[in-house]
């Protein structure tokens, strides 16, 4: 293996790493090169820049991905090395003002769905790693994304200088951060590399993130990433440590929660890689971070309900599909949740398949993400494996469910199991359905703003 690497390093760097053509001193210059270049390549895994910037089915970092905003989609752009499609002709200098100031190459405001608010943070040395990686450790592809095209007044770039005087970018962190203590560690990876607040902090109505409610909760493309507060009611101060480590690790905290959606991607693609030092001075610093409290949550999400035992509802009847009788919501519990989450809820016996009871999920004061979750199913891939539960919305290989019969559903699994019948209704569950609609004023616009290229 030693050897393997070594002539990668020695490709890449022109033969550094092998050190006979130059001598001793090349060794430690090489060392230094593969160092910076491992940084980078773990940087940028903790930054999640995959996420979002490759589209499903394209080539990493290549970009093409819509990503909803309330004016429209934004097209992540290409970040791989290619000179013309991507960033291959950036200097460390045009990176660092897109990385942590939000401004391309040529001048132009970037939109804050890049998190360079957050990014800002980040320390000098931890950007030149970064550039370093993507220049000589990414696959350049050649490939140009779509245009973004935002409605008024976001098509005028210009409008974010006016965005960015509101929203609070976080400070340069300096020195080594790799040697920082545990909770400076955790606070680093918090608020500048996983941005958590990004998704998890709720924000006003000029979409600027409220650091006075840091990381209580927010609204995200029909998911509602939830208080991650210490709060022992609406957040998760009943978590210990070592529970949020699970979480982050593998997507899933046994008898409390699991990830879908897009923490589900974080996990897989970021989290679940870092490495555990890292991960318990991540769930070190959360687990400090000021309390929140919310109504809507009087009781801690992962404390309702226990195994219920129930008569069997199965009739003997064969249901056809094209049947027209509707079902209850028990009824459509046993045909297409009772076999993996068991009649009584309580899952499979390692867990594998979750229990329905002390299920945050289902416990939620807000049913957003079970709506979701039934929607769009799970899809997991974990260094700890693959989990997967079936989609019932549009696009099933299963059973596709209507707006009414996944409302009768998940007011079922909460009454049932979780927080209370929350009254679900079938416009409800359409909403989120649909995509957010593309504003008329972009679909109708003379000239298309330029492509949100870093």
């Amino acid at each position: 293996m030693a050897d393997i690497k070594n002539i990668f390093w020695s490709v890449l760097f022109g033969g550094a790493v092998m050190g006979g053509l130059h001598g001793a001193p090349a060794y430690a210059a090489a060392d230094d090169d593969q160092a910076l270049m491992e940084r980078g390549a773990y940087l940028a895994t903790a930054g999640d820049c995959v996420a979002c910037h490759t589209r499903p089915g394209g080539k990493p970092f290549a970009g093409g991905l819509e990503i909803a905003t309330p004016k429209g989609a934004v097209v992540s752009t290409n970040i791989t090395p290619d000179p013309q499609s991507g960033i291959g002709a950036y200097t460390l200098e045009d990176f660092e003002k897109a990385l942590r100031r939000g401004v391309r190459k040529d001048g132009a405001y970037l939109y804050p769905v890049m998190p360079y608010v957050s990014y800002a943070g980040l320390t000098d040395q931890d950007v030149k790693a970064l550039y370093t990686w993507f220049m000589h450790g990414v696959q350049p592809v050649a490939e140009k994304p779509p245009e973004t095209q935002m409605a008024f007044p976001g098509n005028i770039r210009m409008s974010m200088m006016a965005w960015n005087m509101l929203a609070e970018s976080e400070t340069p962190e300096t020195g080594d951060s790799s040697a920082y203590d545990k909770l400076r560690r955790g606070h680093y990876l918090a608020t500048a590399l996983e941005h958590c607040g990004t998704c998890h902090t709720p924000r006003n109505f000029m979409l600027v993130e409220q650091q006075d409610q840091y990381l209580a909760g927010s609204q995200l493309n029909g998911w509602f990433a939830p208080n991650i507060t210490p709060s022992n009611t609406a957040g998760i101060g009943d978590w210990s440590e070592d529970d949020l480590v699970a979480y982050l690790k593998t997507g899933h905290a046994k008898r409390r929660s699991q990830a879908a959606g897009p923490m589900g991607e974080a996990v897989e693609h970021s989290t679940s890689h870092l490495t555990d030092e890292d991960l318990h001075a991540l769930a070190a610093f959360i687990k400090q971070v000021p309390v929140h409290d919310d109504a809507a949550e009087p009781q801690a999400r992962d404390s309702f309900g226990k195994a219920v035992s129930e008569p069997d509802l199965r009739s003997g009847i064969v249901h056809r599909v094209d049947d027209l009788n509707t079902l209850s919501g028990a009824e459509l519990y046993d045909a297409n949740c009772a076999a993996c989450h068991g009649p009584n809820g309580a899952g499979t016996a390692d867990q594998y398949v979750p229990s329905l009871y002390t299920n945050s999920v289902v416990g939620s004061g807000r049913p957003d993400n079970l709506i979701m979750t039934i929607l769009e199913g799970v899809d997991r891939n974990t260094p700890s494996g693959h989990v997967n539960m079936p989609s019932f919305g549009s696009h099933s290989d299963v059973q596709r469910l209507s707006d009414e019969e996944i409302a009768k559903l998940v007011n079922y699994l909460t009454a049932r199991f979780g927080s209370g019948d929350h009254h679900v209704t079938a416009e409800q569950v359409a909403d989120k359905r649909q995509p957010p609609p593309v504003p008329a004023v972009a679909q109708d616009a003379a000239k298309p703003a330029p492509s949100d290229h870093p």
